[in-house]
């Protein structure tokens, strides 16, 4: 453009030069028009190109307006009504609304400016996915996606805009309403029927699936095929309608192993799922998941009830496996944790059963880095054996951890990396000295489930409570006696609370005083473990029925014997109302809580067959009763009789 002007300006400078040289200043010879005849002529030519050449070079982004496509939408679904005083709260909520979909235009018209300058670039073209080219969207695009909203989905304003409002890519597929959306409604609506929703309305679940998701319009393989078309070779024709044949003998298949309600389910939550190819997907995937779950081949027809369970559970649960190849995805993660972990069939079978969502999981990008970091782990917690190679040991290890809690594969390696550190600095804090068999490693090996809770909201709170009751010097050794993180908060704080209410230990006050942590430290981790309404509740009121029964049977026979005389007949005497603190005597607690109930009786000269129907009918009244939180609190003492 500046050419132009340059070179139009320099050819009237020389017309107008000539003309005046050869000029007189006779008015008859003089003329003033002559020269500006040709640059009049030029510049105006110059306008006429300057204005069709502004009119072809309008950018797609500017023929599309943003805030025009919004107006229409927010005045097709009004705002709700909210009352005066609480407008401008309304009108706040309402843009948050429509913030997705105002998003997604602007950036659908940031992306034809990009891909119309590199269609008009001069570099050698890079062979791409070919993909449809966009045009802007225009109002009348916008009203054709409002139009089939309004069919599909008639008295129902709310869900239209819901759709807009979560699914906004839906407006660009204005071109494919014909082969790709109706195809995807009809086949959802053959899909759910006439079944009823959370209302209990006829024909609502389709309804109820599309507000629960909205992207069902738009995953591929929902009604229509990636190039538009419909699957003609998997339909037929039932009065005029066409009803896919595949989803059908999907249907009718996967009936057989998960049952009418299993249907339901899956159709609430994965649809699409009855589109895939029965021959090529389904029942491939269906019947390799059998095999590993029975370790052989065998038909669904003659499967044991407790395998089809699972493999229902499997299915309803974990549905996107049947959409995995099975040669490609199943069986190479399944043969790799098989060889890595040295497992065998039936020990597969239990690693699948209890984390399916593994055989999902990519072998390099996943779980190999994941394995050799938890051998890595281990490495530093197995004993040295000369006669066994290490190698091997940490594999045993490996394996024995792996069974013990599958879903630890399902974990980060950054999860399982953060854990780890955590763990490396309580045996800091500890002062254990060892390189070797470090807590993690331990934990790893004995209670491998502790990798799956939350640090910061599960483990932390409890190792800090542990350690103010033992001190941090002899925690990291505390903890691996047996599986105590693995207790829930409020269990190891009620049997705390059992032990200090019956007298083998002191616990803080709430100021933080009375702590003897050289009492607290014969309590040990073991003991804390211990079942509470199993175990220690029962024992405890047994034998407090038993020494209220023995004394009011001494005080009959004997009415003067002296509190001495009377302990010298039991091996224990517990705390109560009537009884002296000087003269309590508490059972070993080795006995109250480690000991079977066998040698609990026989040590405490207690009939074990009395104690036996006891425990049977007092454990279901002390599990769900109240009167334990009061003790806790109050000391006040249970009433068997009354429970």
């Amino acid at each position: 453009m500046a050419k132009i002007l340059v070179v139009t300006l320099h050819l009237w400078l020389m017309s107008t030069a000539v003309a005046t040289s050869k000029s007189s200043f006779s008015p008859q010879r003089c003329s003033f028009v002559a020269p500006f005849t040709r640059p009049a002529r030029l510049l105006g030519e110059l306008a006429a190109q300057t204005t069709s050449s502004d009119e072809s070079t309008t950018t797609p982004q500017q023929s599309m307006d943003v805030r025009e496509l919004m107006q229409l939408l927010e005045k097709t679904y009004p705002s709700s009504h909210a009352p005066i005083d609480a407008t401008n709260r309304a009108n706040k909520n309402e843009k948050q609304k429509w913030a997705r979909t105002r998003n997604y235009l602007y950036q659908y018209r940031a992306n034809l400016s990009r891909s119309n300058s590199d269609s008009s670039s001069t570099k050698p073209a890079v062979k791409k996915r070919t993909r449809r080219n966009r045009d802007p969207l225009t109002i009348a695009h916008l009203k054709q996606i409002i139009s089939f909203l309004e069919n599909t989905f008639p008295n129902h304003p709310e869900l239209q805009s819901h759709i807009l409002q979560n699914t906004p890519r839906i407006i660009s597929k204005h071109h494919s309403i014909e082969s790709r959306l109706l195809p995807a409604v009809q086949f959802l609506k053959e899909l759910y029927g006439d079944m009823a929703g959370s209302d209990g309305k006829k024909g609502s679940m389709f309804f109820e699936a599309i507000q629960r998701n909205s992207n069902l319009l738009l995953v591929q393989g929902v009604g229509y095929v990636g190039d538009g078309t419909t699957r003609s070779e998997d339909t037929t024709s039932v009065g005029g309608n066409s009803i896919g044949s595949k989803s059908v003998k999907v249907e009718e298949y996967l009936e057989n192993v998960v049952g009418t309600q299993g249907i339901a389910k899956l159709k609430k939550t994965q649809p699409t799922l009855f589109q895939l190819s029965l021959g090529g997907k389904v029942q491939p995937a269906v019947e390799y998941l059998l095999s590993l779950l029975l370790g052989y081949v065998s038909p669904l027809e003659s499967i044991p009830s407790k395998q089809k369970k699972l493999l229902t559970k499997i299915i309803i649960n974990h549905n996107n496996l049947l959409q995995l190849d099975v040669d490609s995805n199943l069986k190479s993660t399944a043969l790799f944790l098989r060889d890595y972990c040295d497992l065998t069939d039936s020990e597969l079978g239990t690693v699948v059963g209890s984390n399916p969502s593994i055989l999902g999981l990519a072998v390099d990008g996943n779980l190999l880095p994941k394995m050799q970091l938890l051998t890595n782990i281990l490495a530093k917690g197995t004993e040295q054996d000369n006669s066994i190679a290490e190698s091997d040991v940490t594999k045993t290890a490996l394996r024995k951890s792996i069974l013990k809690h599958p879903q630890i594969l399902s974990l980060s390696t950054s999860n399982i990396c953060t854990k780890m550190d955590y763990f490396d600095s309580i045996d800091v804090k500890s002062n254990t000295g060892k390189i070797g068999n470090t807590l993690a490693a331990r934990l790893l090996s004995t209670a491998p489930s502790v990798y799956s809770l939350s640090l910061a909201e599960n483990v932390i709170p409890k190792v800090n409570y542990l350690a103010a009751l033992w001190g941090w010097h002899s925690l990291s050794s505390k903890l691996c006696e047996c599986p105590l993180l693995t207790l829930s908060m409020d269990n190891i704080q009620q049997t705390l609370s059992f032990y200090n209410m019956t007298g083998y230990i002191d616990l803080p006050n709430e100021d933080g005083t009375g702590v003897s942590r050289e009492n607290a430290s014969n309590v040990r981790s073991r003991y804390i473990a211990t079942s509470l309404y199993n175990r220690l509740l029962p024992r405890w009121n047994f034998l407090l029925q038993e020494q209220e029964r023995k004394e009011q049977l001494l005080g009959v026979l004997a009415e003067n014997n002296d509190d001495a005389n009377r302990l010298e007949t039991t091996k224990y005497h517990l705390p109560s109302s009537t009884t002296p603190r000087d003269k309590v005597l508490l059972p070993p607690l080795h006995l109250l809580a480690g000991a079977s109930d066998e040698v609990f009786c026989r040590q405490l000269n207690l009939s074990l067959s009395e104690y036996s129907a006891f425990k049977e009918e007092a454990v279901p009244r002390l599990k769900f009763n109240s009167q334990f939180d009061r003790w806790l609190k109050t000391g006040r003492p249970i009433d068997m009789i009354a429970l």
